[in-house]
């Protein structure tokens, strides 16, 4: 087998070793604790972390990630991982070296009880991180009723379960927060606006909410009571609206009888002087005017009976409609040959 040129050596053990720095980026250190570490885990641990401050000095960052990596898996010293995530906060890593001083100041907080210069380390830790999070966007997810093997996912990264208790760096905008069980289905999902410098709460949960309970269906007798009731609601309504035109209409025929009233007494004045300046019906020519101005009294007062007679028929007709059914459940105007009145039963 031929031998790989240089140029394509160093792609292989670049490419090898960012590999490597992926798959570790996402692990914690499973390192024993300082205090329960023997002298070889000590010298092995310190071997690869002198090699990670080299590479932080030359700036081969992922070089220098790799080796305090390794050295975090032999001991868990918590001076090494803030030095891990002050050499990611120089690369421009904000994220990973936001969480990376999150789990230095958790595991310093606990060593400082019993070793004082811990806590000088979770302080430094704490004060750095606070001057990244202006920097970063965050979600802080609370999940209900969610199952043992459940997984959390934010922006389409999985969220390790120790991260899954507080805030989540996740890229500024929107983001998409989902929550699937052991075989990838989705229980829950909720796409957020993250912003910069802000913690955006997101609630998921897991339980579904319960399908409405379907109305039963009225039995047929049901039905029709129910359908009677509603046709006669609408007869009251509609009954009621026939009322103020009632009033309109009966007036007009209460109008009608007045006009017929006085032009009735008109026109009985003035064939009464006809008849006594006319006997045996022959009128002089000077008559004539007084002649047709009693037809034309006579005319109004026949037309303004009929009106008025209409009309107060036609106005009390409304007015019985506009009342309850059961008060008129048949009611008519009924116009004949000398009859004018109406017709109906209660």
């Amino acid at each position: 087998m031929s031998s790989l040129t240089r140029p394509m050596h160093r792609f292989v053990a670049r490419s090898a070793l960012s590999a490597v720095l992926l798959v570790s980026s996402v692990a914690t250190a499973s390192g024993v604790g300082p205090a329960d570490a023997s002298p070889a885990q000590k010298t092995d641990a310190m071997v690869h972390f002198t090699a990670g401050k080299q590479a932080i000095e030359q700036k081969n960052w992922e070089k220098a990630a790799l080796e305090l990596r390794a050295s975090l898996d032999v001991v868990n010293s918590p001076n090494a991982r803030l030095v891990l995530a002050r050499s990611l906060r120089d690369s421009g890593n904000l994220g990973d070296a936001w969480t990376e001083y999150g789990r230095t100041i958790g595991d310093a907080t606990k060593l400082a009880a019993t070793e004082d210069r811990y806590a000088k380390t979770a302080e430094a830790a704490s004060s750095e991180r606070a001057e990244l999070e202006p920097k970063l966007a965050f979600v802080v997810v609370t999940v209900a009723h969610a199952p043992p093997d459940a997984t959390l996912k934010a922006a389409g990264r999985t969220v390790p379960p120790d991260e899954s208790g507080g805030p989540i760096v996740v890229p500024a905008g929107a983001v998409d927060v989902v929550l699937t069980d052991a075989s990838g289905k989705e229980l829950g999902r909720l796409t957020v606006s993250a912003a910069l410098g802000q913690k955006t709460a997101v609630l998921l949960d897991a339980q579904p909410l319960p399908k409405p309970t379907p109305t039963p269906e009225p039995a047929a007798n049901e039905k029709r009571d129910e359908a009677h009731v509603v046709d006669a609601s609408a007869a009251v309504t509609g009954g009621s609206r026939l009322r103020p035109y009632s009033y309109v209409v009966g007036g007009i025929g209460v109008a009608g009888l007045a006009l017929f009233a006085v032009y009735g007494l008109i026109d009985n004045s003035t064939y009464s002087d006809l008849q006594s300046s006319c006997p045996h019906n022959a009128c002089p020519p000077s008559k004539q005017s007084e002649i047709d101005a009693g037809r034309t009294q006579q005319t109004v007062a026949n037309v303004s009976l009929i009106v008025g007679g209409v009309g107060v028929a036609a106005g009390v007709t409304l007015f019985v409609l506009s009342l309850s059914p059961k008060s008129a459940t048949s009611t008519g105007l009924v116009l004949a040959p000398g009859y004018l009145g109406l017709r109906g039963s209660l």
